[in-house]
Protein backbone atom coordinates (compact mmCIF):
# COMPACT_ATOMS: atom_id res chain seq x y z
CA UNK A 1 0.00 0.00 0.00
CA UNK A 2 1.14 3.91 -1.65
CA UNK A 3 1.60 6.01 1.53
CA UNK A 4 -0.16 9.33 1.61
CA UNK A 5 2.82 12.15 1.38
CA UNK A 6 2.82 14.02 4.32
CA UNK A 7 2.81 17.77 2.78
CA UNK A 8 -0.79 16.27 1.61
CA UNK A 9 -2.50 16.84 4.92
CA UNK A 10 -4.66 19.97 5.15
CA UNK A 11 -3.76 21.96 9.05
CA UNK A 12 -6.84 23.48 8.43
CA UNK A 13 -8.66 21.43 11.19
CA UNK A 14 -5.66 21.60 13.47
CA UNK A 15 -6.22 23.70 16.39
CA UNK A 16 -4.56 23.49 19.91
CA UNK A 17 -5.77 21.58 22.77
CA UNK A 18 -5.44 21.78 26.13
CA UNK A 19 -5.17 19.29 29.23
CA UNK A 20 -8.86 19.34 30.71
CA UNK A 21 -7.45 18.48 33.96
CA UNK A 22 -5.37 21.28 34.56
CA UNK A 23 -7.91 23.39 33.57
CA UNK A 24 -10.09 24.24 36.91
CA UNK A 25 -7.67 24.01 40.43
CA UNK A 26 -9.15 24.73 44.35
CA UNK A 27 -6.48 27.21 45.28
CA UNK A 28 -6.77 27.11 49.32
CA UNK A 29 -5.23 29.44 51.12
CA UNK A 30 -5.38 28.66 55.13
CA UNK A 31 -6.00 32.13 57.29
CA UNK A 32 -2.65 31.27 59.55
CA UNK A 33 -1.35 34.19 61.19
CA UNK A 34 0.62 35.40 64.66
CA UNK A 35 2.24 38.92 64.14
CA UNK A 36 1.01 41.32 66.36
CA UNK A 37 -1.48 38.86 67.56
CA UNK A 38 -1.60 36.74 70.90
CA UNK A 39 -3.06 32.99 71.50
CA UNK A 40 -5.31 31.47 74.02
CA UNK A 41 -6.44 27.71 74.06
CA UNK A 42 -10.06 26.83 73.79
CA UNK A 43 -11.55 23.52 75.03
CA UNK A 44 -13.79 22.08 72.60
CA UNK A 45 -15.72 19.81 74.73
CA UNK A 46 -16.38 22.37 77.55
CA UNK A 47 -17.56 24.87 74.53
CA UNK A 48 -20.60 25.98 72.72
CA UNK A 49 -20.86 25.17 68.80
CA UNK A 50 -22.62 27.10 66.30
CA UNK A 51 -22.73 26.72 62.70
CA UNK A 52 -24.17 29.79 60.63
CA UNK A 53 -26.98 28.12 58.20
CA UNK A 54 -27.67 29.17 54.20
CA UNK A 55 -31.42 29.57 54.11
CA UNK A 56 -32.10 26.94 56.88
CA UNK A 57 -29.71 24.64 55.70
CA UNK A 58 -26.24 23.23 56.62
CA UNK A 59 -23.69 24.36 54.10
CA UNK A 60 -20.89 22.27 53.14
CA UNK A 61 -18.13 22.39 50.48
CA UNK A 62 -14.88 20.67 49.46
CA UNK A 63 -12.28 20.90 52.34
CA UNK A 64 -9.32 19.31 53.72
CA UNK A 65 -10.28 16.95 56.54
CA UNK A 66 -8.28 15.11 59.46
CA UNK A 67 -9.44 12.72 62.30
CA UNK A 68 -8.34 13.52 65.92
CA UNK A 69 -9.89 13.01 69.17
CA UNK A 70 -7.83 16.16 70.70
CA UNK A 71 -9.83 18.32 73.07
CA UNK A 72 -7.92 21.39 72.52
CA UNK A 73 -7.60 24.23 69.94
CA UNK A 74 -6.09 27.56 69.70
CA UNK A 75 -8.02 31.20 69.40
CA UNK A 76 -5.30 33.83 67.57
CA UNK A 77 -6.66 36.93 68.89
CA UNK A 78 -5.34 40.63 68.96
CA UNK A 79 -5.49 40.69 72.85
CA UNK A 80 -7.73 41.22 75.69
CA UNK A 81 -10.76 43.31 75.06
CA UNK A 82 -9.85 44.38 71.22
CA UNK A 83 -11.90 42.60 68.63
CA UNK A 84 -10.28 41.14 66.01
CA UNK A 85 -9.09 42.35 62.45
CA UNK A 86 -7.06 41.25 60.30
CA UNK A 87 -6.26 41.16 56.42
CA UNK A 88 -3.82 38.60 54.79
CA UNK A 89 -2.65 38.98 51.62
CA UNK A 90 -2.18 36.62 49.08
CA UNK A 91 -0.08 37.03 45.83
CA UNK A 92 -0.87 34.63 42.61
CA UNK A 93 1.51 33.68 40.44
CA UNK A 94 -0.49 34.47 36.89
CA UNK A 95 -3.35 36.08 36.25
CA UNK A 96 -6.45 33.64 36.51
CA UNK A 97 -10.73 33.85 35.82
CA UNK A 98 -12.32 32.93 39.41
CA UNK A 99 -15.46 31.41 39.15
CA UNK A 100 -16.74 30.32 42.64
CA UNK A 101 -14.55 31.99 46.17
CA UNK A 102 -15.30 30.24 49.52
CA UNK A 103 -14.78 31.17 53.32
CA UNK A 104 -14.44 28.24 55.93
CA UNK A 105 -13.60 30.08 58.74
CA UNK A 106 -14.39 29.38 62.54
CA UNK A 107 -14.16 32.24 64.84
CA UNK A 108 -14.41 31.97 68.96
CA UNK A 109 -14.66 34.75 71.94
CA UNK A 110 -13.97 33.24 74.76
CA UNK A 111 -14.76 35.09 78.42
CA UNK A 112 -11.48 34.41 80.56
CA UNK A 113 -12.98 36.59 83.39
CA UNK A 114 -16.47 37.01 84.05
CA UNK A 115 -18.06 40.03 86.13
CA UNK A 116 -21.46 41.14 84.83
CA UNK A 117 -23.53 41.90 81.45
CA UNK A 118 -23.74 40.11 78.43
CA UNK A 119 -20.83 38.86 76.05
CA UNK A 120 -20.89 38.03 72.59
CA UNK A 121 -19.99 38.20 68.62
CA UNK A 122 -22.30 40.40 67.31
CA UNK A 123 -20.97 39.99 63.60
CA UNK A 124 -17.94 38.51 61.21
CA UNK A 125 -17.41 40.68 57.95
CA UNK A 126 -15.84 38.73 55.53
CA UNK A 127 -13.59 40.71 52.58
CA UNK A 128 -11.87 39.25 49.43
CA UNK A 129 -10.34 42.30 47.03
CA UNK A 130 -8.20 41.95 44.10
CA UNK A 131 -5.94 45.27 44.75
CA UNK A 132 -6.06 47.26 41.43
CA UNK A 133 -3.75 49.87 41.65
CA UNK A 134 -4.78 52.97 39.78
CA UNK A 135 -7.80 51.30 38.45
CA UNK A 136 -9.21 50.33 41.69
CA UNK A 137 -9.89 47.37 43.66
CA UNK A 138 -12.06 44.35 42.38
CA UNK A 139 -14.38 43.65 45.76
CA UNK A 140 -15.43 39.61 45.10
CA UNK A 141 -16.95 39.55 48.64
CA UNK A 142 -18.02 41.56 51.24
CA UNK A 143 -20.44 40.08 53.34
CA UNK A 144 -21.42 40.65 57.06
CA UNK A 145 -22.66 37.78 59.17
CA UNK A 146 -24.73 37.31 61.94
CA UNK A 147 -23.57 34.25 63.55
CA UNK A 148 -26.44 34.17 65.86
CA UNK A 149 -24.26 33.39 68.71
CA UNK A 150 -26.13 33.53 72.33
CA UNK A 151 -25.50 36.14 75.12
CA UNK A 152 -22.12 34.38 77.61
CA UNK A 153 -23.09 35.39 81.26
CA UNK A 154 -20.11 33.78 82.84
CA UNK A 155 -16.20 32.48 82.00
CA UNK A 156 -16.84 30.80 78.73
CA UNK A 157 -16.01 29.99 75.60
CA UNK A 158 -18.24 29.63 72.36
CA UNK A 159 -17.38 28.77 68.34
CA UNK A 160 -18.99 29.75 65.09
CA UNK A 161 -18.15 28.13 61.98
CA UNK A 162 -18.58 29.32 59.03
CA UNK A 163 -19.52 28.45 55.40
CA UNK A 164 -19.35 31.12 53.35
CA UNK A 165 -19.32 31.67 49.04
CA UNK A 166 -20.05 33.60 46.24
CA UNK A 167 -20.60 32.30 42.56
CA UNK A 168 -18.61 35.24 40.70
CA UNK A 169 -16.92 35.06 37.21
CA UNK A 170 -13.89 37.48 37.82
CA UNK A 171 -10.82 38.34 35.65
CA UNK A 172 -7.90 37.90 38.48
CA UNK A 173 -4.46 39.21 37.32
CA UNK A 174 -0.97 39.32 38.52
CA UNK A 175 -1.64 41.61 41.71
CA UNK A 176 -2.38 40.75 45.72
CA UNK A 177 -5.40 39.45 46.63
CA UNK A 178 -6.55 40.59 50.15
CA UNK A 179 -8.33 38.48 52.54
CA UNK A 180 -10.07 40.29 55.71
CA UNK A 181 -11.99 39.01 58.86
CA UNK A 182 -13.57 41.34 60.95
CA UNK A 183 -15.01 40.05 64.38
CA UNK A 184 -17.31 42.32 65.91
CA UNK A 185 -18.03 42.12 69.65
CA UNK A 186 -20.73 43.04 72.33
CA UNK A 187 -19.22 42.66 76.14
CA UNK A 188 -19.94 43.18 79.94
CA UNK A 189 -17.77 43.68 82.39
CA UNK A 190 -14.95 41.06 82.65
CA UNK A 191 -12.41 39.78 79.90
CA UNK A 192 -12.61 38.83 76.56
CA UNK A 193 -10.44 37.25 73.80
CA UNK A 194 -12.41 37.05 69.99
CA UNK A 195 -10.56 36.22 67.07
CA UNK A 196 -9.87 33.53 64.75
CA UNK A 197 -9.07 29.69 65.50
CA UNK A 198 -6.88 28.47 62.25
CA UNK A 199 -7.27 24.64 63.19
CA UNK A 200 -10.95 23.84 64.46
CA UNK A 201 -13.20 21.07 64.77
CA UNK A 202 -16.82 20.99 64.02
CA UNK A 203 -18.15 19.64 67.16
CA UNK A 204 -17.05 19.77 71.09
CA UNK A 205 -17.57 16.10 72.00
CA UNK A 206 -13.91 14.15 73.39
CA UNK A 207 -14.26 11.74 70.35
CA UNK A 208 -12.68 11.32 67.04
CA UNK A 209 -14.37 14.12 65.09
CA UNK A 210 -12.93 15.72 61.76
CA UNK A 211 -11.14 18.84 62.01
CA UNK A 212 -10.21 21.22 59.46
CA UNK A 213 -8.35 24.58 58.77
CA UNK A 214 -9.70 28.16 58.62
CA UNK A 215 -9.20 28.97 54.64
CA UNK A 216 -10.45 30.28 51.45
CA UNK A 217 -10.43 28.58 48.60
CA UNK A 218 -10.84 29.85 45.28
CA UNK A 219 -11.70 27.95 42.46
CA UNK A 220 -9.37 29.16 39.53
CA UNK A 221 -9.32 28.64 35.77
CA UNK A 222 -6.03 29.62 34.34
CA UNK A 223 -5.77 32.61 32.28
CA UNK A 224 -3.50 31.74 29.26
CA UNK A 225 -3.28 35.74 28.75
CA UNK A 226 -0.45 35.67 30.79
CA UNK A 227 1.18 33.06 28.22
CA UNK A 228 0.40 36.02 25.55
CA UNK A 229 3.35 35.48 22.83
CA UNK A 230 2.22 31.54 22.46
CA UNK A 231 -1.14 30.84 23.12
CA UNK A 232 -3.01 34.28 22.05
CA UNK A 233 -0.66 36.14 19.25
CA UNK A 234 -3.45 35.78 16.54
CA UNK A 235 -0.68 35.97 13.68
CA UNK A 236 0.55 32.50 15.03
CA UNK A 237 -2.56 31.12 15.33
CA UNK A 238 -3.68 32.46 11.55
CA UNK A 239 -0.76 29.87 10.84
CA UNK A 240 -2.53 27.12 12.04
CA UNK A 241 -5.37 27.84 9.36
CA UNK A 242 -4.42 28.32 5.90
CA UNK A 243 -7.38 30.27 5.06
CA UNK A 244 -6.48 33.20 7.03
CA UNK A 245 -9.14 33.69 9.20
CA UNK A 246 -8.50 34.54 12.71
CA UNK A 247 -9.55 32.71 16.13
Amino acid sequence: MSQIPRDSFSPALIKPTYNVGDYGHDVIIPLNCITGSATTTLTPSTATFVQVLEDSRVPVDEVNQFITDSDKMELVHAGNDTDFDTTWEWLPDMSFQAYKASFSVAVAMKVSAYTSGNFAISSVQLTLKAIGGGEGDQVIMDKIINPGMSNMTSATEQVAILNVDTKTSEKISDKEVTIQVKVNTTSGSGTYQCGVVPLFCYFGAAVPKTWTTSSVVVHAHADLAHAFPIFRDEDNMNMLDRSGIGL
